[in-house]
């Protein structure tokens, strides 16, 4: 009994995921609340993929604000391919962003952070900043070499909007050793 409630769930994920798609506002509406029910990991791909194709503003918000509440195993995994996918990079200061909103665990991928900081666009860059303030733990190893990448970064960078989050970057960083301005 249990392997066809699971294949009913299933079922109907796969129905929701495809109603995302839909060119109706109320089905992806409907779509987004039976996901908000009963959806796993498994729906960050398709939810991502929904933001970047719909232009309606409410569905854009209840998708984000699913999001950044997403508390299910593996969303930590599914949001990392995701910043990966270029598919995704209209919506890839969400998928950031969705990693502090949520609470998400990050530890030991600081240098996942701290590339696409000195690498994306100042909005990317600003969310990796506030994830990397949030997080709670990073090793002194990780924090040691993002402190030299982003202290080799920061002369070369010609957007000064850019330039002043990786100083504040910085910072963090010096602060998490215990060095620098941050520390007073």
């Amino acid at each position: 009994m249990a392997a066809r409630t699971t294949a009913e769930k299933g079922k109907r994920m796969d129905l929701a995921f495809a109603s995302l798609l839909s060119k109706d506002d109320e089905e992806v509406l409907a779509a987004i609340t039976r996901i908000g029910n009963e959806g796993d990991a498994r729906a960050i791909r398709p939810l991502l993929t929904a933001l970047t194709r719909n232009t309606s503003a409410t569905v854009q918000q209840r998708i984000t604000q699913l999001l950044f509440q997403v508390k299910a195993s593996g969303a930590d995994e599914a949001l990392f391919t995701a910043l990966e996918d270029p598919d995704l990079a209209a919506v890839r200061t969400t998928i950031l962003s969705t990693f502090w909103n949520a609470g998400i665990d990050v530890r030991g991928r600081l240098e996942v952070f701290v590339a696409i900081a000195l690498q994306g666009t100042a909005a990317e860059c600003f969310e990796c900043l506030t994830v990397i303030e949030n997080q709670e733990v990073w090793s002194e190893r990780e924090v040691r070499t993002a402190l030299r990448q982003v202290e080799q970064a920061i002369p070369a960078e010609k957007d000064p909007y850019k330039a002043a989050m990786l100083a504040d970057l910085l910072q963090v960083l010096q602060y998490r050793l215990g060095v620098g301005e941050a520390a007073e």
